[in-house]
This record gives structure tokens, sequence and C-alpha cells, in this order.
């Protein structure tokens, strides 16, 4: 399924420190939030918070671009209050699945067409493994909303990924049927490329590997 989060700014404080944690992000008797009180009242929860605020910490370190780390971390913390509504244990699945995808980030190979000066009105693409699985996942490709246009960061920005498939020389993205060249030191997408919406139209071309 593809994703286009709306983004909104959190404070510098709240991107600076990961999400709450019983230990270190916040005074649990001073929660509010029906997600801070959810951390706060689940030990399991709280040691998983706790995981994630390193996970995210790792990552800012250790990948190229931790420009991109941060924004990740933007959309990730803009739809984590949800889970509070789902059924229980939501909210630990959820904070795992961030844990694993910041893991990716530590040994994915990355491509952009910036080099490491971040863009988000460009996309950054990942090549990993999961599960046995190879993925390539996008991010970026910034727009306004349509309606109501402020700067950056408010407006949508695209995320999705899509399982890799050999074919030929080459592979291709398996649900959107686009051919790709993966080589040590680039992808090179074919046109008409990866559509995001008619809005932001199709990423395609070469992508150089920065890490």
């Amino acid at each position: 399924m593809r994703i286009f989060w709306n983004v909104f700014l959190f404070g510098a404080a709240c991107l600076a420190a990961p999400l709450p944690a019983r230990a270190a992000s916040f005074d649990c008797g001073k929660a509010r939030a029906p997600l801070e009180k959810a951390i706060c009242a689940d030990p399991r929860l709280s040691a998983t918070d706790e995981a994630l605020a390193r996970a995210y910490k790792t990552a800012q370190g250790v990948f190229p671009v931790p420009q991109f780390v941060r924004d990740s971390q933007r959309l990730w913390l803009r739809a984590a209050p949800i889970c509070v509504r789902d059924a229980p244990g939501a909210c630990l699945v959820l904070f795992e699945e961030r844990i694993a995808a910041l893991e990716n980030y530590l040994r994915a190979r990355a491509y952009t067409n910036y080099g490491k000066d971040y863009s988000h009105e460009s996309a950054t693409l990942l090549v990993y493994e999961r599960d046995g699985v190879a993925w390539l996942e996008w991010f970026g490709h910034w727009m306004p909303d349509a309606y109501r246009p402020k700067p950056y960061p408010d407006g949508f920005i695209a995320h999705d990924r899509e399982k890799l498939a050999a074919r030929g020389a080459g592979f291709f993205l398996e649900q959107v049927d686009v051919s790709l060249s993966i080589e040590e030191d680039q992808i090179v997408i074919e046109e008409p490329g990866i559509m995001l919406t008619a809005r932001q139209g199709p990423i395609y071309g070469t992508y150089a590997r920065v890490r």
C-alpha cells in the first residue's frame, strides 16, 4: 500500500529526543496524551520505547544522511499516537516495527540524486534484505498541500516500499512492474518510473550510492 503522510512540525525537543520513555524522556506523573499514558502503564511498552530511542540515536549517528532519519522519524511520530485506538498490543507492534525499520537503515544500501546534502524535494532510496526478501524503499518528493499550501515541513511526503524480483540481468518491482538496474555504485530506474501521485509524478533516472 502506498502511503502519503501529512507532515507537521514537532518541537525541536521532540525530535532531539525520540518518543517519550519512562526513564529518559518524560515524567510519567505529567503524562497527558493517551500514548504517554499507555507507555507509563505498560512496562513492556515502556522498555520497547526506550529501545526505540536507542535505535533512533544509533541510526542518526550511522546513516550517511542524518536528516533523512530525522524526517522519517517525524512521519512515524505523526502516525504513532493512533495506535492507542486499535486492539490491545497494537502500540507494541508499531514500536517494534519502527525499531526494525531503523535497524534496516544501519545495513541498507542508500542511494540519492542529491549526494549527502539532504533534499526533501528529491527521493532517498534504500535497498535491503528483510526476512529473506529484497526490498526497495523510497522516501521524499515533498509537495505542499494543494488547498492550504505552507512551507516545508507542512505538506506531503511519499514513503513506500516494494519487493524486488530478478528480471534478466536487472530487477523489477513486483507490484508496479517497473524495471531497474542495481549496480555497486548506482540504481537506474527506467522510465516511466515509479508513480507517486498525479501531482508528484514519477521518480526515475540515476541515483548514486552514498553508502
